[in-house]
């Protein structure tokens, strides 16, 4: 494995979020970042995300889908109210974990007969909250390995025009195509009472450090990378550390330093050895909160 891919950009759970909505823009162009996903029991790609600052959600990776969608119920959650007379709704803010922010959004607030269905049958493993459409991600550059646990976000210097709204006058519904398709969500609905809901996993934030990790030629682990006003910072750590121990284990790759982390919670006091230069620094980090 090249070292391209071998380089999972470990943020060990979740790079920080974004400063300042509109000097996030501009900051994060040709910034790549490292987006953890969940593949589903059905094949389907979700990621975490928060809207306006709530969260965590799941949402569904679709390149299929013309625009952001977000789910009633995940709307009432948020106080996200659908705006009077318009057919999308305004987002101020969408963060991925990952580090990735995107500001000044619009969103379609509704329950599309995939979610629906999906959601009643519980066929995911995991409640879906709402789907990425081509409107998010067609702001970045997406690169996809199924054998890694996290894709790569490029963002581009691209943004989409907004999603077209259909003529409508006050009082309308939703487009007629729209609510023959919706009709489909109470069959299975209907069709979960008879053969019973999967159960679905807790959704926990996770810890969160705010470093990266990449492998080293002495098959070794170093620190890539740390971000700023993150544990890892505050700690000491620093970028070009070599990594010793971690949680009190020997991890000589990224796969070990994933499995020692994934029960990290918010609060955790983290045991970090790293070595630099000739010397070994005894590091403790306590984990923030994460996604």
């Amino acid at each position: 494995m090249n070292r391209r891919l071998s380089r999972l950009g470990l943020l060990l759970a979740l790079a920080a979020l974004a400063p300042a909505p509109d000097a996030n823009r501009d900051r994060q162009v040709g910034e790549s970042f490292q987006v953890p996903y969940r593949l589903t029991d059905t094949n389907h790609f979700l990621v975490r995300v928060r809207i306006n600052g709530k969260g965590p959600f799941n949402f569904l990776v679709d390149t299929g889908a013309p625009a952001l969608y977000v789910a009633t119920e995940t709307a009432k959650k948020i106080g996200l109210e659908p705006e009077k007379e318009a057919f999308w709704t305004q987002v101020d803010r969408l963060d991925f974990e990952g580090g990735a922010s995107l500001t000044n959004l619009k969103a379609r607030v509704e329950d599309p007969f995939q979610l629906v269905g999906m959601n009643a049958l519980g066929l995911p493993g995991a409640s879906i909250d709402g789907i990425l459409g081509f409107t998010v991600l067609a702001r970045f550059r997406l690169e996809l390995d199924p054998t890694r646990d996290r894709m790569t976000w490029t963002r581009l210097a691209f943004e989409p025009r907004d999603p077209p709204a259909p003529d409508r006058r006050p009082g309308d519904g939703p487009p007629a195509e729209m609510q023959a398709m919706n009709l489909l969500g109470p069959v299975a609905k209907f069709a979960a009472a008879l053969v019973g809901k999967q159960p679905e996993e807790e959704l926990h934030p996770r810890g969160f450090l705010g470093l990266e990790l990449a492998e080293a030629a002495d098959n070794g682990l170093r620190v890539d990378r740390v971000l700023a006003d993150t544990p890892a910072a505050k700690a000491g750590v620093q970028a070009g550390d070599q990594v010793v121990r971690l949680l009190n284990r020997n991890v000589k790759s990224l796969k070990a330093a994933l499995e020692a982390v994934a029960e990290v919670k918010p609060g955790d006091r983290v045991p970090l050895s790293v070595r630099r230069g000739p010397a070994t620094q005894e590091l403790t980090l306590t984990a923030g909160e994460g996604f």
